[in-house]
């Protein structure tokens, strides 16, 4: 058998548990949630590299009592424009059902980043996206869940209208002077 270490070198060593930081487990349920906003903005700031099949893809991202982790990666399409609209009601499906609660003990909440190399700013195609994972993970048993848009600017959460209501992002109409 072949060996690439040289001549008098010595094998490599585990570090010892001492060395290794510690990092407390469980996680508190505020680091879960904070989590989410951080991984949704950097998966935007990965690089794309143009030779991807796809350049926007759904990230499922889960986090929990034990850790975060990327449980789904869906490549979308090829255009910032909205694609054939069967093809994505099929991969919002998919995408719902894997929102389902993971084999896992604790507190587990998940978010679903749409990654593409476009301003934060949400297109039509974007808001397709959400309209339609919101539709087909409302018919499904889901963990609860949130939608990120990130690009090379960072990651910017994408709400329904309800969701904009209950946290207070709603232009109230000004009453108008007699």
């Amino acid at each position: 058998m072949d060996t690439y270490f040289e001549e008098g070198a010595e094998p490599p060593r585990p570090r010892p548990r001492e060395d290794i930081p510690a990092f407390p487990f469980p996680i508190e349920p505020i680091d879960i949630s904070l989590a989410r906003f951080q991984v949704a903005s950097r998966i935007g700031k990965l690089p794309f590299d143009g030779y991807e099949p796809s350049t926007r893809s759904l990230w499922l991202v889960f986090a929990g009592d034990w850790g975060v982790w990327v449980r789904a990666v869906i490549p979308v399409d090829n255009r910032l424009d909205a694609e054939d609209r069967a093809t994505l009601v099929t991969k919002c499906a998919e995408a719902a059902d894997l929102l389902g609660e993971p084999e896992c003990f604790g507190i587990t909440i998940a978010a679903v980043v749409l990654r593409r190399p476009a301003p934060d700013k949400p297109s039509r195609a974007d808001r397709q996206i959400f309209r339609l994972l919101t539709k087909a993970a409302a018919a499904r048993d889901t963990v609860p869940w949130s939608f990120f848009i990130a690009g090379p600017d960072g990651a910017l959460p994408l709400l329904s209208k309800s969701g904009r209501e209950r946290y207070g992002l709603v232009r109230l109409r000004t009453p108008r002077s007699p």
